[in-house]
């Protein structure tokens, strides 16, 4: 695997094929909770889309790719993708749970104040287990890790969910080991510390 350095031009790269510009990830952490929930939504029904379309090789199902839904377990996007190998289970534990999060936002005006700290602050001990498979699957995975994932849904839930999708864009782009996976999740939390908690992707 090229180094984390190495690896961002692609990923821009497959940014820039859906549409979106190649600092969409570092304006994220601009965004409204809110706005950062449903934008990658978003991010994730575009990328989809494109590389279930890539895989399968017929550029003429585009318009009925596209309009799949996201989540249907039999037939949406994310069971096409873990069908055709592109994501394994962890993958679709996060994209299902980001999926279910999106559509709690999107269909009243009022959750726009949505905060992921209160969000998270006011699960049961069974939600709380349900958001840690969704979103800290990759944090809980380094040795002490579980200890670091409290951590930051003590102080910083939201970088939980950003960071949580940007690994899965970097295992939808590379199909990472788990050391690979061990080593970017390292740096990523090291940079968010050098940032006093604000996440950044690295330059």
């Amino acid at each position: 695997m090229p180094s984390l350095a190495s690896n961002h031009p692609s990923i821009r790269s497959l940014l820039h094929g859906v549409g979106l510009p190649e600092d969409f990830f570092f304006n994220l952490s601009r965004e409204s909770d809110w706005s950062l929930i449903i934008k990658l939504h978003a991010l994730f029904e575009a990328v989809l889309a494109s590389l279930i379309l890539k895989r399968l090789g017929k550029p003429e199902l585009e318009e009925l790719i596209a309009n799949l839904d996201f989540n249907n377990v039999k037939s949406g996007k994310v069971a096409f993708a873990r069908s055709l190998g592109l994501i394994d289970k962890k993958e679709v534990a996060f994209l299902r749970g980001l999926s279910e999060l999106r559509n709690r936002l999107v269909h009243n005006i009022s959750n726009v104040s949505f905060e992921v700290e209160t969000y998270v602050s006011a699960h049961t001990a069974s939600e709380k287990k349900k958001f840690k498979t969704e979103f800290g699957q990759a944090i809980c995975a380094l040795p002490n890790g579980n200890q670091e994932y409290e951590s930051m849904l003590m102080s910083t839930p939201r970088n939980i969910v950003i960071m949580a999708g940007y690994l899965c864009l970097m295992e939808l782009q590379y199909q990472m080991t788990m050391s690979q996976r061990n080593l970017i999740v390292e740096v990523l939390l090291r940079r968010q510390s050098e940032k006093d908690g604000n996440w950044r992707m690295p330059p």
